[in-house]
């Protein structure tokens, strides 16, 4: 389909997709993390990256970086709003990469054919960062020098359409031109793409492959050697986390994993288990907190026949049935002073007593154990022995809790989707912005495990083809607001629909004047606010209380009220 293009979406709604979290130092576009940069502080970088390797490398580096970017940018505006048809989203590019502070984008000419996935396109490009931090540092220069936005265009519109889509800049406002214009179109209408560096990488890639250019970013990051993809994330501490354990597996040496409850310390110790020399052997798993006394020392170290407790039988404990592989301990902190005392024996000796033996069996067990962080006072105040303590933490691996590594949680939430999706035999067309905007801000106490099980819970409520709206993730939600800033029509920050400095949002004065400049009344607007509020709670007085920031007791009185004057709440059961 050909036509001339107009840029009809709207950058409020875009622009509500950009949110600050100054607590956490994060801020967001959509799942994906962003950040501010001085625009003098990448003119300066630009300038020594060409000094340091050249004009022609520095240009592929920067085309490439752009080209990413884009490329991110492309997936979420294809995922983002489903509902909408294929050409408003694809539109959202040149809003998106104005909103990034990066050109104003104007339509020329466009072509945007769903059905082939083609795309070719003329665009005006207005106020580009790129030439200003270029003009700054290196004054006027013989050639185009938008190189990241180039990358940024070819990167959106290959992700997007599926097939590779490279853009080139024919005017440039750093070489004298009134504007910088760019042309794009499929890589195989160019005629002469020898020294293009995308062009380059694609043919290495092969261009035909449609599935690659979706692959690039729509896809989690799993950790090597993961099979079974639950470990999932990219943040710095997870990196971290699985370095710690490549260079641990692979050895004899104890590992003590400590963090929160529902961290992923299970997962982390089949993990090394995994990857060790003794994958093929077992991997035996007991939780110390399950029981204590005579049935703790039968269940891990074993026991003979007629030992305390009345044993009819003999059979070996965990730590036997772990031999020459590997023994997991969860929640190590947990086990009584007589097992420390054993199991500190089997770490020093290799060997194992059973309970009522009379003869130490020999065992090649590695011990991996598992702790939350309470396991430090247990040291200090005597209920956890020292000596083992310092056995068991040869190697220590920390696993930060969830809300410490928020960037993960897009990552997270979109394998958790695929996962019980496929399981559970749904098809999940895509994520509310305000589902976003509370996984985001949610502290998760229950950390991965919490998500997990709220992401299921979530898949299970949506129907069929819909959209996973914050309403089916939980009843949490109901606990406390989101604490990110978005961005108001004139560009300042607003928290809440409030403007920072207190003064209200525009958006919102506009709106307040034009209700009271018509014929408004406040009492009936509220009563309706009510009543919906009790309809949407399917009766629930409490819910709806707290959507409407509002005790029951003056709910339940507001409601009285409205009924002496005759409001019908619709056949509501109110609760």
């Amino acid at each position: 389909m050909n036509s001339e293009p107009e840029l009809g979406v709207d950058i409020g709604a875009l622009s509500a997709r950009l949110r600050f979290n100054p607590e956490d130092g994060c801020i967001w576009l959509e799942g994906e993390r962003m950040m501010l940069m001085h625009l003098s502080a990448f003119a300066s970088f630009r300038k020594e990256l060409m000094e340091t390797v050249g004009l022609e490398t520095a240009r592929g580096m920067l085309m490439r970086l752009g080209y990413a970017s884009g490329a991110i940018d492309g997936a979420l505006a294809r995922r983002a709003r489903p509902e909408e048809d294929l050409l408003a989203n694809f539109l959202a590019g040149p809003r998106l990469h104005a909103i990034e502070g990066m050109v104003v984008v104007e339509p020329i000419a466009h072509t945007f054919d769903p059905l082939t996935n083609y795309h070719a396109g003329e665009w005006i490009w207005r106020n580009s960062a790129e030439v200003e931090a270029h003009l700054l540092e290196n004054g006027l220069s013989s050639e185009p020098v938008c190189w990241s936005a180039v990358g940024y265009a070819s990167g959106y519109s290959s992700v997007f359409m599926g097939r590779p889509i490279l853009y080139k800049e024919v005017e440039c406002r750093a070489k004298g031109d009134p504007q910088c214009r760019i042309v794009g179109k499929p890589v195989e209408e160019w005629d002469d793409t020898s020294g293009d560096d995308l062009h380059h990488e694609w043919s290495l890639a092969g261009d035909g492959d449609a599935d690659h250019w979706g692959r690039i970013v729509d896809k989690p990051i799993h950790s090597p050697d993961h099979a079974d993809g639950s470990m999932v994330g990219a943040s710095p501490s997870f990196v971290s986390m699985i370095q710690m354990i490549s260079k641990v597996a692979p050895t004899e040496a104890p590992v003590l994993l400590v963090g929160e409850v529902g961290v992923g310390k299970k997962i982390a110790s089949r993990a090394i288990h995994r990857l060790s020399t003794r994958s093929r052997q077992p991997f035996v798993s007991f939780n110390c907190s399950s029981c204590s006394g005579d049935a703790l020392d039968a269940e891990l170290f074993g026991q003979e026949k007629g030992a305390p407790g009345g044993a009819t039988i003999s059979r070996g404990g965990r730590v036997e049935r772990a031999n020459r592989g590997t023994l997991f301990l969860e929640d190590v902190h947990c086990l009584d002073a007589r097992a420390q005392a054993k199991l500190l024996r089997v770490l020093q000796t290799g060997e194992v007593d059973r309970a009522g033996g009379t003869q130490s069996r020999p065992v090649k067990v590695r011990i991996i154990a598992s702790a939350t962080p309470r396991i430090s006072a247990a040291v200090r105040d005597g209920s956890f022995r020292e000596d083992l303590y310092y056995k068991l933490n040869t190697f220590p691996i920390l696993l930060v809790p969830l809300r410490e590594r928020r960037s993960d949680i897009p990552l997270l939430t979109k394998h958790f989707i695929s996962v019980f999706a496929d399981r559970h035999r749904k098809e999940i067309r895509g994520v509310s912005q305000s589902s976003v905007s509370f996984l985001l801000t949610y502290d998760f106490p229950g950390n991965v495990a919490e998500l997990e099980s709220m992401i299921e819970r979530a898949v299970i409520l949506v129907p069929s083809s819909g959209i996973l709206d914050v309403s089916h993730l939980s009843s949490a939600l109901d606990q406390r607001s989101p604490r990110f800033f978005s961005v108001s029509r004139n560009g300042s920050l607003v928290l809440g629909g409030v403007e920072a400095s207190g003064t209200g949002s525009d958006q919102g004065t506009e709106t307040l004047d034009r209700l009271l400049e018509g014929k408004f009344h406040l009492e009936d607007f509220e009563n309706d606010i009510i009543v919906r509020a009790v309809e949407r709670a399917s009766g629930n007085l409490s819910k709806a209380a707290r959507e409407l920031g509002m005790t029951r007791p003056q709910l339940a009185y507001r409601i009285r009220k409205i009924r002496e004057f005759g409001e019908n709440f619709r056949g509501t059961d109110i609760t």
